[in-house]
């Protein structure tokens, strides 16, 4: 397989750029007013477009996990820009938290623009681009350096958007211990991502799919609709996400021999996972379950797992590790399929930033 696009290489390139909002963050290679986390907000609201509104989600539970008393609530741009008087009390306060890999996507720049300088909202924008428009109405900018992509499907900046938002919170937590697990999973990733790229090669290579399937619950649903988007975007795929419970009930009427189902980490909180991996082998799909191999299925030739060596104290950072799983898998599929990675069907650059 010739890797000479771009979509590769950024896929490949990720744990770099995590790194370097690790040193950004962590070791305060840059000045961050971390006290924006500390006022007393009715709510916190994320938003994005498209991959960016599924790393929203994503932020959004993350923010709710270690500060249960916030209200947290994630949002497409979209919704917040035409349905503002909606998600907006003029008696409440608001930090608003944006996303938008180029800083010009359309409907996130006219919502920030829209509710600047209205004294109950402070605004948090990421991009991964300098002098970006939505920089200049928000009242908090972070950029994502050495993240701009050459390719139309977010892999990179997707993931490092996310990195440093939840980094940041915890930093402004002072949780020192998770922290410390954000450094392990860099350095985890550095040392396994290119036998991981190995390893989806070959299971690829015997393994086909018509279909795909995507479970996960709590932080990693947004990571599920991620790699649901992924696998559409880059391999032209019918491919779903749902929540690893909701699964279980109308929508597994779907599966059949070519479909594959990918289970994303399993959280210590989860229960029954072994009988809903069973109803789906037994229903002739192939697996592929990530992080662990806490759920064994015996002598069954359908299920894989992936970085299952992994150790992490907290599930939360651990689902970090799907990320690069579900990005490979997709690329390698749209390889398979002879299509170009760089450019999917019906996408331009701007169409999905």
């Amino acid at each position: 397989m010739e890797n000479d696009n771009y979509t590769y290489k950024e896929i490949m390139a990720q744990i770099e750029s995590w790194e370097k909002a690790y040193s950004d963050i962590v070791d305060g290679k840059i000045g961050l007013d971390l006290n924006i986390f500390s006022d007393e907000y009715n709510e916190i609201i994320f938003f994005g477009c498209v991959s960016s509104y599924n790393l929203a989600m994503s932020a959004s539970f993350f923010t709710k996990s270690l500060q249960n008393e916030r209200s947290c609530l994630a949002l497409p741009s979209s919704e917040l820009l035409v349905n503002t008087d909606t998600y907006i009390s003029k008696d409440r306060r608001y930090l608003i938290v944006g996303f938008s890999r180029s800083g010009e996507t359309t409907e996130s720049v006219n919502a920030v623009k829209q509710l600047q300088g209205r004294k109950n909202i402070t605004s948090l924008t990421f991009s991964c681009k300098e002098g970006s428009t939505i920089a200049s109405f928000s009242d908090n900018h972070f950029i994502c350096r050495d993240t701009v992509e050459k390719s139309i499907v977010m892999t990179k900046s997707f993931s490092t958007m996310l990195f440093a938002y939840c980094l940041m919170l915890t930093k402004s937590l002072d949780k020192k211990e998770m922290l410390n697990e954000f450094k392990y999973l860099i350095d985890y990733l550095n040392e396994n991502i290119s036998n991981l790229f190995g390893d989806i090669e070959s299971y690829l290579a015997k393994n086909n799919f018509g279909s795909y399937f995507v479970l996960g619950s709590g932080f990693n649903y947004g990571l599920a609709v991620e790699a649901d988007l992924k696998m559409k975007e880059m391999s032209q795929t019918p491919s779903y996400s749902y929540h690893l419970y909701e699964f279980n009930h109308g929508p597994k009427s779907l599966l059949d021999k070519d479909s594959l189902c990918l289970i994303l980490t399993l959280g210590k909180n989860l229960f029954k996972n072994e009988e809903i991996i069973k109803e789906i082998l037994n229903l002739s799909s192939k697996v592929i379950v990530i992080g662990s191999r806490d759920v064994e299925i015996a002598d069954n030739k359908k299920i894989n797992y992936l970085l299952y060596n992994s150790d992490f104290k907290f599930d939360i950072i651990k689902s970090f590790i799907n990320i690069p799983v579900f990005q490979i898998l997709a690329y390698i599929k749209t390889m398979k399929e002879n299509l170009d990675p760089d450019k999917p069907k019906n996408l331009g650059y701007t169409m999905v930033i």
